[in-house]
């Protein structure tokens, strides 16, 4: 069940950063797109976001704040979520746990993105 379509956006927060105290905010827009003639439920998301000495921090919860959104053929859903890390650039990159109809669970990973500033010469 390869017919599940994730994309992320990301984006440096410089208003919600602050550069003296080594604390950088960026932003990432997901829209997951349920591209099979399957419903399926998101039931978890895995994420590792690792700052630019290499410190790594895993974010793994159930669902999306609280929510296990139900998509059908041909639907989607986007939501927005950030995170702070210690240098200006990093790299974010994951996973979901979707269940089908019948109840089978399988994963749909996430490629690798760079979060930079765009301060940056990374």
């Amino acid at each position: 069940m390869n017919e599940i379509e994730i994309s992320v956006q990301p984006r440096y927060m410089a208003g919600q950063s602050d550069v003296y105290r080594d604390r950088y905010a960026f932003n990432y827009q997901i829209t997951i797109c349920n591209r099979s003639d399957h419903v399926v439920t998101l039931r978890r998301r895995f994420w590792e976001i690792t700052d630019g000495h290499g410190e790594t921090g895993p974010v793994g919860q159930a669902g999306l704040v609280e929510e296990q959104p139900v998509l059908y053929p041909g639907e989607q859903y986007e939501y927005n979520s950030g995170s702070q890390i210690s240098t200006p650039w990093g790299s974010i990159e994951g996973a979901y746990e979707f269940e089908d109809s019948i109840g089978k669970r399988f994963i749909v990973g996430v490629p690798k993105l760079e979060f930079k500033a765009g301060f940056t010469l990374q």
